[in-house]
């Protein structure tokens, strides 16, 4: 009874051996490429190569297959070096820009970095220039001592600070006849520069001259036009006049002015308007 037992375990277990497992080389995979793209592709079954036929006892020469070097069995995917650093080249300027779309779907598309760069290098300048005939010479009468009164309540300007000028009634005063509303700033040692910008609103904005003052508080320099660009208008901000300048040697004080009291047509087809605000930025 026993031997009959283990000869019936042995044949079950010979049977469950034999059971095919089924072909688990094929299928499909799914990988997200360079570009973020979700990628699916389905993998080929493995080609099971068959025992080679035994020679035929009546052949009297058979051929013998011939066995490719080692590492020569991909020659159909060998690619010559300069195809290869031709093709890395063009890649350079090839860019894929991914997004989600209205319908909620990834997209990526190929972007054309030549033809942005072209692109960029033809567009406009972000600014108009303001018109200008180069350098006048003009006259404004001020007193020598128009602005002593000031130079200790200046406030100091330094490099790669920003400083809010505002105009309005209760701005103070230069000395003298006129009496035109001032700022006066202090000019740190390191200080090599300054840019001032003037928003436009409504086609209105502060024409403002500057007046350089050395250490005793003595004028050396007028500009009557600081302004030499102008930026148009955008969703996101203000137009504005800009103007940048250097410092010359013996330059201690800045004074910004109103060379004007009252509201008045610009000769640039603004409105030069008596309060408003700039921005002084050190270099």
């Amino acid at each position: 009874m026993r031997h009959l037992l283990a000869l019936a375990l042995v044949a079950l277990a010979g049977c469950q051996g034999s059971m095919p497992t089924g072909d688990q080389s094929s299928g499909l995979y799914v990988y997200t490429d360079a570009q973020g793209n979700l990628v699916t592709m389905e993998r080929k079954p493995d080609v099971v190569a068959s025992p080679p036929a035994k020679p035929s006892a009546t052949t009297s020469n058979p051929k013998v297959a011939e066995v490719p070097p080692a590492g020569m069995d991909n020659l159909d995917d060998y690619r010559p070096s300069g195809e290869v650093d031709q093709e890395l080249v063009e890649r350079e300027n090839q860019r894929f820009v991914t997004y989600i779309d209205e319908t909620g779907q990834l997209v990526s598309r190929p972007l054309d970095m030549g033809a942005e760069r072209a692109a960029a290098q033809a567009a406009p300048a972000p600014y108009e220039a303001v018109a200008s005939d180069g350098f006048m010479e003009t006259y404004r009468p001020l007193r020598a001592d128009c602005c002593v009164h000031m130079l200790e309540t200046a406030t100091v300007l330094d490099a790669g600070s920003e400083n809010l000028v505002a105009f309005d009634a209760d701005s103070p005063r230069m000395t003298g006849e006129n009496g035109y509303r001032a700022r006066v700033f202090e000019l740190d040692q390191g200080l090599s520069g300054l840019t001032l910008n003037a928003f436009v609103k409504k086609k209105g904005y502060l024409a403002v001259e500057l007046l350089w003052l050395d250490a005793k508080g003595t004028p050396v320099m007028l500009v009557d036009q600081p302004f030499s660009r102008k930026y148009p208008e955008t969703w996101y901000r203000y137009g504005y006049l800009q103007g940048t300048l250097e410092r010359e040697t013996g330059q201690q004080y800045l004074v910004v002015f109103l060379p004007y009291s009252e509201e008045q047509p610009g000769t640039d087809g603004l409105i030069q308007v008596t309060q408003g605000e700039l921005v002084l930025i050190g270099q």
